[in-house]
């Protein structure tokens, strides 16, 4: 027995047929490739973010407070245990003849340890007049220029002008472009900057970050971090609980002692005059300068008495590094990962499965083409062994080699071109690439079962023939009466061609299946990819003009006089501004049962039954709300988190720590962020506590982005008003993670059109080939070409034809699974669909149909007849 013979033989088998060798790797390859891919692209995405974060020790929690940080503050956050606390500055500002809010923070590169900034160029400052500033400002500013800021009524800063040394990268605010509120400008932060903390003169700190020993070296995107996170933000809350009351206790006290001290001066003062003039001694217009002094102080004296009494506890809030001041590209950055690792979790399976199923069947063509020569060997006397040797090595070649093919592109292609286009506005540094085995060891455990397992188990089947058997023809499938037949009526009314068609579909059941679940299973991913696009493209525009069609909130300032009050309220009624509703605003972080880390939640509350057009809410059935004086509504993602539904209560926090049960009465369709909706009566009713407004939302007659800035510039000049907060910078936010998942859906799109095309291809040659014989017979009964094709091409449409149904079907369920899990807990994709979601997969198959239709009828009208029709005996 030569097994030069053998090895030759198995040589030619590939060799022979490299359409059918081809489409096995290409099968394989694109199922490895999305396995390992999308399975690699979050944990490469998170180990690049954690890998940043933990080289520049960013902090785990950071604590701000109304007044500052005092003293007796500092020394109960230094007491921590295994921890360590920095405290710094940090004042917002303008740059003159610019509306650009910078906020510049006290940074000492040699003694700074938590928190660290990225040097991009030049030096950090040394000096208390030199500045760095964000690596943004680098097209407008170089080294050595000066910049000068606008500097607020309350600002901390001690100079206006600086010399810039240097260009940096925070690793607390990642986001390029959504880099959070601020307090100054247009109320969007436009850049930041670091100088030195003897740049700042103030008494009390503005900030306190913290960085546990715990939590060091811990990827802060799995569950083990976030669990010890959320116990350590707990336990600062319990410590800082009772802090509000005592800073208020301690700032009145301090107030009154310096009003009493300018009491006593002025007593003084009186008593003096009072003596001066029972004696004579001043002459009448000096007594009178002196008296107007005392009544001058006396007036300031009541004025402080007045700040004093305006004084309000002030809160302390801790924040995690996504719910920090600039925070977003850290919530974004985690929202995507999740949404992807969603479609990690999902697609693969589905397409790995149908091209198993697929390969399955191309194997098993492959060992019946082989029979005769499988019969040849063992009548030479092979072993069985030898001979499923060459049908394993052919299926392991291919497996293996598509595997090999479809791992490197997804370990090295597919996470850094999606990582790329997702950390494109984050300045996170390049993307970290690194092989998973478990994964790689995954798409080879599947290239066994799909391309091997089969192989071996066919040849095994098949060679329990006699020689003699195996070197005859496989005799064909029996036919047998179809239901369809039974159906008379419709039966009598088919022509020939078409009875032909309809039993031979049911006569070859095995490709009958692999047909329609593999058209089906392409069609499905295909829908779902462009469903998920179409569910989260204009989701902003929905937002921001829809739901919430007022441009921005104005956040009065609590501590504002009786004037400062009036002078708002003439801006806002200017000829600027179109409509306005005077509101109560409150932003508060709620710790959810079953929700590891705390959630920004905001809460809207108006004296009416709606919000006067500028907040439509509506259920994702499209049910109008109206308020309720008997429950609050829940934007759709909050009732998840808390797994209520209407009817049902929920416990709430305020932002002052005093816990209530709300009912829920209505759940809004509301697509990212967190809201509660109610109205001042159940407020009050709740709380039982009565409600002031604070806040106004602000409708622009003129709604470009340049006049809401602009307007929103003029009123964050006012004393009265605290924050302004406009819709643009969330609309940025929101856009920047569709389009990185926009990016992903395009990918998975087109392997589901590779699939659906290599699957097709595979199933039309094999049947061709297996039934050469008969299509050479019709061909010599005289039918013409194109009746040849599409006597057998029909079955292919028709099947196709009921694969696509079942795969827009399947594909519609895949999809509302998917959206249904992305965005994490807080962002809510919309489930609607564009007519194109339908119409397009339906196309893609009717053209790769086209194309394959001509190649069939191209290949036909080459066949010998006479050499398919040999005797085979």
């Amino acid at each position: 027995m030569s097994k030069k013979i053998y090895w030759k033989d198995m040589r030619k088998a590939i060799t022979g047929s490299k359409g059918r060798f081809i489409s096995i790797v290409l099968l394989l390859m694109l199922g490895s490739f999305a396995l390992v891919g999308l399975k690699s692209t979050t944990p490469d995405m998170q180990t690049t973010a954690s890998d940043y974060l933990s080289k520049y020790h960013t902090m785990d929690l950071s604590i701000m407070a109304d007044y500052g940080l005092s003293k007796n503050d500092q020394k109960e956050l230094s007491a921590i245990k295994e921890a360590k606390v920095e405290y710094g500055y940090l004042d917002d500002v303008t740059i003159r003849h610019r509306s650009d809010a910078v906020r510049i923070f006290s940074y000492d590169n040699t003694v700074n340890d938590i928190s660290r900034y990225e040097l991009e160029s030049g030096k950090f400052p040394k000096k208390a007049k030199e500045i760095a500033l964000s690596k943004a400002y680098r097209k407008d500013y170089k080294i050595g220029d000066h910049i000068t800021f606008k500097r607020g009524n309350k600002t901390s800063l001690k100079y206006d002008t600086y010399t810039i040394t240097g260009f940096v990268n925070s690793t607390e605010i990642l986001s390029k472009t959504s880099l959070g509120s601020s307090t100054a400008g247009d109320g969007s932060l436009s850049g930041y900057a670091v100088t030195l903390p003897e740049a700042f003169d103030s008494d009390v700190y503005s900030i306190a970050r913290i960085r546990y020993d715990d939590l060091a070296g811990l990827n802060p995107f799995k569950n083990t971090y976030k669990k010890r996170l959320a116990d350590h933000q707990k336990d600062l809350n319990d410590l800082l609980k009772d802090n509000g009351a005592k800073r208020l206790a301690d700032l009145k006290a301090d107030a009154q002692e310096k009003i009493n001290k300018k009491q006593v001066q002025v007593d003084k003062v009186k008593e003096q005059l009072a003596q001066a003039g029972t004696q004579a001694q001043l002459p009448p217009q000096q007594a009178a300068e002196v008296s107007k002094q005392i009544s001058q102080a006396q007036a300031k004296i009541a004025a402080a008495q007045k700040e004093k009494n305006r004084l309000t506890e002030p809160t302390y809030t801790s924040y995690t590094r996504a719910t920090l001041p600039g925070g977003d590209g850290y919530t974004s950055f985690s929202a995507t990962t999740d949404s992807i690792s969603i479609v990690a979790d999902l697609f693969p399976i589905v397409l790995y499965l149908v091209a198993a199923m697929v390969t399955f069947t191309t194997m098993t063509r492959f060992v019946d083409e082989e029979r005769q020569n499988s019969g040849l060997f063992k009548a030479l006397g092979y072993s069985n062994r030898d001979i499923i040797r060459k049908f394993v090595v052919y299926g392991a070649t291919a497996g293996i080699v598509g595997t090999i093919l479809g791992v490197i592109a997804g370990t090295y292609y597919l996470p850094v071109n999606i990582g790329n286009i997702a950390m494109s506005d984050l300045t996170l540094n390049k993307m970290k690439l690194s092989p998973h085995a478990s994964y790689i060891l995954l798409a080879f455990g599947l290239a066994i079962l799909s391309s091997i397992l089969p192989a071996f188990w066919v040849a095994y089947r098949e060679l329990r023939d006699k020689p003699a058997q195996l070197l005859l023809p496989k005799p064909p499938a029996a036919g047998s009466k179809i239901f369809l037949e039974r159906l008379t009526f419709l039966w009598n009314r088919l022509s020939f061609t078409h009875k032909v068609t309809a039993r031979n579909i049911f006569r070859y059941k095995q490709r009958m299946l692999m047909t329609i679940f593999g058209v089906a299973g392409s069609v499905a991913l295909l829908f779902a990819g462009l469903g998920i696009q179409s569910s989260i493209s204009g989701v902003a525009d929905k937002q921001f003009g829809q739901i919430f069609s007022y441009d921005m909130i104005a956040v009065r300032n609590k501590q504002a006089s009786s004037q400062e009050k009036a002078a708002v309220k003439k801006a806002i009624a200017s000829k600027d501004f179109g409509k306005n509703l005077d509101i109560y605003y409150e932003k508060s972080e709620q710790s959810i049962k079953n929700v590891t880390e705390e959630r920004t939640v905001t809460s809207l509350v108006t004296s009416g039954k709606d919000f006067s057009g500028m907040i439509n809410l509506s259920s994702s059935k499209g049910q109008r709300f109206k308020l309720s004086d008997d429950g609050v509504i829940l934007s759709e993602k909050l009732a998840q988190l808390y797994q209520v539904k209407v009817g049902d209560h929920f416990d709430y926090i305020d932002k002052d720590g005093h816990k209530v049960s709300l009912k829920v009465s209505g759940i809004a369709q509301i697509y990212t962020g967190h809201f509660i909706f109610m109205t001042q009566n159940y407020y009050q009713k709740a709380f039982k506590t009565d409600l002031s407004t604070n806040a106004y939302l602000l409708q622009t007659k003129d709604h470009s982005d340049s006049k809401i800035k602009n307007l929103s510039t003029d009123l964050l000049d006012l004393k009265g008003v605290e924050a302004a907060s406009q819709n643009i910078a969330m609309v940025n936010s929101l856009e920047k993670i569709v389009d990185s998942l926009n990016s992903v859906m395009l990918i998975l799109i087109i392997v589901s059109i590779l699939l659906a095309l290599v699957i097709l291809y595979n199933l039309t040659t094999i049947n061709v080939a297996e039934r050469i014989r008969e299509l050479s017979t019709i061909k010599v009964l005289g039918f013409h070409s194109k009746e040849v094709t599409m006597y057998i091409y029909r079955e292919t449409i028709t099947l196709s034809l009921i694969g696509i149904l079942v795969g827009l079907a399947s594909g519609f369920g895949l999809h509302r699974l998917l959206i249904t899990q992305m965005g994490g807990d807080d962002f809510n994709f919309s489930y609607s669909l564009t007519w194109s979601v339908y119409l397009i997969p339906v196309l893609a198959i009717i053209i790769i149909l086209s194309a394959l239709g001509w190649l069939v009828n191209h290949r036909l009208k080459a066949v010998d007849m006479l050499e398919a029709l040999k005797s085979v005996d």
